[in-house]
């Protein structure tokens, strides 16, 4: 998966968990329609925690890459005091 699709399906399943706890506070909802929602939700916040744990890992592995190269040609962060 690329982070454009990664950052979509946690967009998307951030919109769907916002509208659950929306629906969910609905008095019309019988007490099965409330329980099969909550399991829904439980399986979209999985699914949201498994896309930004990979997006975490994504971003570190692009991020140590890029540094490497980036910090190579950087003038060092040190000062001599007298």
């Amino acid at each position: 998966m690329t982070e454009p699709e990664i950052r979509n399906h946690i967009d998307t399943l951030q919109r769907w968990l916002a509208g659950a706890w929306r629906r969910l506070g609905d008095p019309s909802l019988t007490a099965f329609d409330k329980r099969e929602l909550r399991n829904q939700m439980k399986q979209a916040d999985a699914a949201l925690r498994r896309c930004l744990a990979l997006s975490v890992e994504l971003n570190s592995a692009q991020g140590a890459s890029g540094k490497a190269d980036v910090r190579a040609f950087a003038r060092p962060d040190m000062r001599f005091l007298a």
